[in-house]
């Protein structure tokens, strides 16, 4: 989508669905868009600015922004239809009869006056326009009115996976049911987000703007770097999995603790240790990664590019790899049954094949109940 050598009006600008998204800071397209747009429009920098002050007004709390839109667009109307009218009455005025008036208006003709008229008109209209949105929506002095410019959410929903390049050249792969939640600053001078779920970041580098990923548990620091992050809110581990480069994870629960990674290192964080009197060294875990013996490759990054591998592992682990690439949750009402152990490779199936697979390797029982699937012999 491009805009070449269109000069919007102000009014075209407000209604339109990619300029408000832009002001909005819904899509990175978008504000890549409009701001390669703006940057060759620098006569129409105060245009620009009112018409993002208009959006404003429509997307500050006061209800359906589509229907502010409709009014305001039917403002707009008016406004052509009087300034029609006007000029065809201007054109239309009795041969002979020229409207003068005296040097103190400085109005010489009646084609002036009613030019002036027109745009006195047409400001009336929008400023009604704008009254009536406002009154309409009228917000409570109660209520809070936030800023109106929103941050940036991705989620990769039940995709296994998607492809996130941001603004600053950073590229982020989303595994299953997670999030990235981009700061309303994120610019490539000031990089920060929130994660949810798992992703695989190849962050651009730059020494001198830190690229920070927020989870609930930890904030990881990197300049430029590829790594992987995994904090599921259900789960109680988060683990950090640096590739190359150098990353500093640091702990929200106990301030002050850091750890620098380095390339082929994880770093575990158990957010609900098993006692009190449990350690820090326990607590947060740095180890090599797991590389696959035929492959050679990380097994922590192994969702990136291959289907889900499971290798001897006991079915407990395997319930909670199928609730983060299923986003289901998975109950397990029997111990014993958490220590069966499969192997197999996995893509594209649905949850119940994956089941049924294991179930013939050695048999199980499990029933979908509610928003969850239990397991038992």
């Amino acid at each position: 989508m491009k805009f070449p050598d269109h000069d919007f009006l102000v009014e075209e600008l407000v209604c339109n669905d990619s300029f408000q998204q832009y002001c909005l800071g819904i899509s990175l397209e978008n504000h890549v868009l409009w701001e390669e747009w703006i940057n060759s429009m620098p006569k129409r920098a105060f245009d620009i600015a009112q018409a993002k002050k208009m959006v404003n007004i429509l997307t500050i709390k006061q209800g359906s922004r589509l229907e502010q839109v409709k009014a305001l667009k039917s403002g707009f109307k008016q406004q052509e239809a009087l300034a029609q009218l006007l000029h065809t009455v201007s054109d239309e005025s009795i041969p002979g009869k020229q409207v003068d008036f005296n040097e103190k208006s400085g109005l010489k003709s009646s084609s002036g006056f009613y030019k002036y008229i027109s745009f006195a008109a047409a400001a009336v209209i929008i400023l009604v326009s704008l009254y009536f949105i406002q009154q309409s929506y009228s917000v409570s002095e109660n209520i809070k009115v936030e800023h109106p410019f929103a941050a940036s959410v991705f989620s990769s929903g039940q995709v296994p996976r998607k492809t996130v390049t941001l603004i600053d050249g950073t590229v982020i792969t989303l595994h299953q049911n997670s999030e990235i939640k981009l700061a309303k600053n994120f610019n490539p001078a000031q990089r920060e987000l929130w994660l949810t779920g798992e992703a695989f970041f190849e962050v651009k580098h730059d020494a001198k703007h830190p690229f920070i990923v927020h989870t609930p548990f930890n904030d990881i620091k990197v300049l430029g770097t590829s790594f992987n992050v995994k904090a599921y809110p259900h789960s109680g581990l988060v683990e950090t999995s640096l590739i190359h480069g150098s990353v500093q994870v640091e702990s929200k629960k106990y301030p002050g603790y850091r750890v620098l990674l380095k390339p082929d290192e994880k770093l575990s964080f158990y957010s609900a240790p098993a006692s009190k009197d449990e350690s820090l060294k326990n607590i947060f875990i740095v180890s090599s990664l797991n590389r696959n013996t035929e492959t050679h490759q990380s097994e922590e990054i192994q969702w990136i590019h291959h289907p889900m591998l499971i290798d001897n592992e006991p079915l407990a682990a395997i319930a909670e790899k199928l609730q983060n690439w299923y986003g289901i949750e998975i109950y397990i009402a029997d111990p014993e049954v958490k220590t069966y152990r499969y192997s197999g490779t996995f893509e594209n199936e649905s949850i119940i094949k994956t089941l049924e697979a294991l179930q013939t390797a050695y048999p199980f029982e499990f029933k979908a109940e509610q928003n969850r699937i239990i397991l038992s012999k």
